[in-house]
């Protein structure tokens, strides 16, 4: 839902854990956004108090099926445009915005309004320096960043290169580690 680099222990990690469930989540199947939200959302609570003359049985679940119903609009919203635009802007490096609108069926205003909420969406408040955790600024997540100057769309790719060289050299310490043990298992009597 938010693209971004993470570290290659950690999504390693991630798809032997939950190789499965990422992979129904890529072919958009929103029961397991829902599975995995509910596993690991806080647990939310209702600032109003209850009618305890007229309690309903699942009065104590209403604030999580808000906040899940919530969740359940943003994922949809993420995967039915967010994501189509995304693939049209890594293509193109400049393009009127009449062309793009055209291309996804819609007015030129609606596309423009769709590109700010992909680029709101994009945008992520990270920490710098200070006391509080706010005082940072905003940084885009996404390996695409636009412009709009008149009536084109410019485009950039923001894209970060992979550095390999952690990678070999984490399997190369794995390999080590590994050896070491071999070595320690074949000394036994």
């Amino acid at each position: 839902m938010y693209p971004m680099r993470i570290d290659e222990s950690i999504h390693l990690q991630l798809r032997e854990k939950y190789g499965d469930k990422m992979l129904r989540m890529q072919k958009g199947d929103p029961q397991v956004y829902e599975e995995l939200f509910s596993y690991a959302c806080p647990k939310f609570v209702s600032p109003v108090v209850p009618n305890y003359d007229n309690v309903h049985p699942n009065y104590h679940k209403e604030p999580y099926l808000q906040q899940l119903k919530v969740f359940a609009d943003e994922v949809q919203q993420q995967q039915a445009q967010l994501s189509t635009i995304r693939s049209f802007l890594k293509l193109y490096t400049t393009m009127p915005v009449t062309k793009l609108a055209g291309f996804l069926d819609l007015t030129e205003q609606e596309f423009c309004i769709q590109l700010l909420v992909f680029k709101h969406k994009m945008k992520n408040l990270v920490w710098t320096s200070g006391i509080s955790a706010l005082d940072g600024e905003f940084q885009s997540a996404s390996e695409v960043d636009f412009y709009i100057d008149k009536d084109m769309i410019h485009i950039a790719d923001t894209k970060v290169a992979r550095r390999y060289g952690d990678f070999f050299i984490r399997q190369i310490h794995k390999f080590e580690e590994l050896n070491r043990t071999l070595k320690k298992m074949g000394q036994r009597p």
